[in-house]
């Protein structure tokens, strides 16, 4: 990745007792996640996943990412629309 790849936050919430982000990618490109990434300036897991979601016209949405986070007070940080930065 080079430079700051951006994220809006789509959904915030807990996947059993696992505090997650869900955000678009706003810039094209692929990226990677550093040693000890950070959303927002927030540090995160070195965990990424791309859940299920579907376009209106039914074909998978890649743009969606479901980021980690350390403890359920992050989700707090993030707010739906919010558009943060990936950064190492």
């Amino acid at each position: 990745m080079v430079g700051a790849m951006r994220f809006r936050i789509e959904f915030v919430s807990k996947i059993g007792t696992h505090p997650y982000v869900f955000g678009r990618q706003l810039d094209p490109g692929d990226f990677q996640l550093a040693e000890m990434p950070t959303l927002g300036g927030i540090p995160i897991k070195r965990s990424l996943n791309q859940p299920r979601k579907l376009n209106p016209d039914g074909t998978p949405d890649l743009s969606v990412f479901a980021f980690a986070l350390h403890s359920d007070a992050d989700t707090e940080r993030f707010a739906i629309g919010q558009v943060v930065e990936l950064g190492p």
